[in-house]
């Protein structure tokens, strides 16, 4: 008769293997999403100091590129998950959390695009609000990433990853309708103000998007400890 082995067995062994495949593309995986996010925030920056400029324009198509190398290294690792023999739950759990990541990234470069394809002009009085606004909102996407990296080693440490999500979350939230009742207090036009608010709006989805990834990981480490 054969052992039963227990699924959390099997996704530990299989993935506490430093030299399998998977593993190496998912850590690939993660140092492409770094990239993307450090050039994401390098644009932002110029956006603020420069405005919409030549470089702003070339620093967004550069973020996407780099977001592109990632989504290549995303669809390698499905392709090669399907034809491995790891356990159909453990698989799908991976997939999602994946895809889950590649979501909040994909808002945050619409926030790029947004403000170039509307030739948005923040207006100087609101720069701290909205830097603040978009510094905790990609705060909360690394703290998801970092969920994400250590499931791989230390299950039972997920939890401070999903609290600090959960944390920046609520804390942006408090952020967008105290930068939303400012516009709307100033006395910018009625249309101006409308897109300032749709771009506040933009970027609080980052945060909201990364407590997702973080729900399906507090999920993920709790099946694997029982």
């Amino acid at each position: 008769m054969s052992e039963k082995i227990e699924p959390r067995k099997v996704w530990f062994s299989f993935f506490r293997r430093k030299t399998n495949a998977i593993y190496l593309m998912v850590e690939e995986y993660l140092l492409q999403m770094y990239e993307s996010i450090r050039l994401f925030n390098k644009t932002i920056s110029i956006y603020f100091e420069e405005g919409i400029t030549d470089l702003f324009i070339k620093l967004i198509d550069e973020t996407h590129s780099a977001e592109s190398k990632a989504d290549d290294t995303r669809r390698d690792i499905e392709i090669s998950f399907y034809e491995k023999s790891l356990i159909p739950e453990s698989r799908g759990d991976i997939l999602e959390v994946i895809e889950s990541i590649d979501k909040v990234f994909n808002k945050a470069q619409s926030v790029l695009y947004q403000i170039e394809t509307e030739s948005l002009l923040i207006p100087d009085e609101f720069h701290t609000e909205f830097k603040n606004l978009i510094d905790i909102n990609m705060e909360a996407y690394v703290s998801a990433i970092k969920g994400f990296k250590i499931l791989f080693t230390n299950t039972r440490d997920v939890k401070n990853c999903v609290k600090e999500v959960d944390e920046k979350e609520s804390f942006s939230d408090r952020k967008e309708r105290e930068l939303i009742r400012m516009i709307f207090s100033s006395e910018y036009q009625l249309g101006e103000k409308i897109l300032l608010k749709e771009l506040v709006t933009e970027i609080g989805c980052i945060s909201d998007l990364s407590e997702e990834v973080a729900d399906v990981l507090s999920i993920i480490a709790v099946k694997r400890m029982i």
